[in-house]
């Protein structure tokens, strides 16, 4: 999660503004089950927080697996959300801006 900033489009997310709650399941050593960040986009600005923020515009429940073959590139989000292999809660419409703002590769 610390790197999706790296793959950060400023230039599509300049007129967005949301805050998205990732709540990632599955084992990680020394780590608590589930994980939960926080990615704050604003400004053409994005920060990317360990925790919980405020009331996010969108949550997303995803297994720890299937968010590393995202954001390796080797899964598609939007397949893997047509397969119902994560959910989402709230502005369904944002994240279909996601992979714009986040070009993660698949």
């Amino acid at each position: 999660m610390e790197h999706l900033g790296a793959v950060f489009n400023p230039t599509e997310a300049a007129d967005a503004a949301a805050t998205l709650l990732f709540v990632i399941s599955g084992p990680e050593p020394g780590q608590p089950d589930p994980q939960q960040w926080t990615v704050a986009i604003g400004g053409g600005r994005c920060t990317v927080e360990r925790g919980t923020a405020g009331a996010p515009t969108v949550t997303l429940r995803i297994p720890r697996d299937v968010w590393l073959a995202m954001a390796k590139g080797e899964k598609s989000g939007r397949d893997a959300f047509m397969n119902g292999e994560y959910q989402v809660e709230g502005d369904i419409m944002f994240m279909m801006r996601f992979g714009k703002i986040f070009p993660l590769k698949a």
